[in-house]
């Protein structure tokens, strides 16, 4: 008999918020690579704003915790896609992030969680407006989902339209 995997042993594969595994034709370009690449590209944050005022087309970057992601609005319109890191379980600054960018910037192209994005974070995750989510998961569409319907009621507002539980409450008064 064969012992499962962990998690973390499967390949990321690239699923969207309706539960759908999609290829990912985008590619993360390293910092001294030349944009001669075939396919759409993601920048790093630095490269991204040192660049993409001279750029032409459209492009994706990839955004790490502690990044100010307020410096990328002048550049919005060219962006694709737009993906946040979460480097670890503990580090939850892409949720602030994501929030930023659909509440505060509007941002309504794709956002995509990628790094260390597991099936307990999908439905937080779903709540914040990310689009697309690299899982490392045994059966990652039926992670997405699942989390998707995992509460049916929730506690506060997000970028979703699910209308907190004080609101449903409270709703003819």
């Amino acid at each position: 008999m064969s012992t499962p995997k962990a998690n973390s042993t499967y390949d990321a594969q690239l699923v969207t918020n309706a539960g759908d595994v999609i290829p990912n034709g985008w590619r993360l370009l390293a910092d001294d690579e030349t944009h001669g690449v075939d396919g759409p590209v993601v920048l790093g944050f630095d490269r991204a704003l040192r660049e993409l005022d001279g750029l032409n087309g459209h492009y994706g970057v990839r955004i790490n915790p502690g990044d100010d992601v307020r410096l990328l609005e002048p550049f919005l319109d060219k962006l694709t896609v737009i993906e946040v890191a979460f480097p670890g379980f503990r580090d939850g600054r892409g949720y602030s992030t994501a929030r930023i960018l659909r509440e505060d910037l509007g941002y309504t192209r794709v956002l995509r969680a990628v790094g260390d994005v597991l099936r307990d974070q999908l439905f937080y995750m779903l709540r914040c407006g990310f689009d697309e989510f690299l899982v490392k998961d045994k059966d990652p569409a039926e992670a997405v989902t699942s989390a998707a319907k995992r509460f049916s009621t929730t506690y506060q507002g997000a970028a979703d339209s699910a209308r907190p539980a004080w609101a449903l409450r409270h709703a003819g008064v």
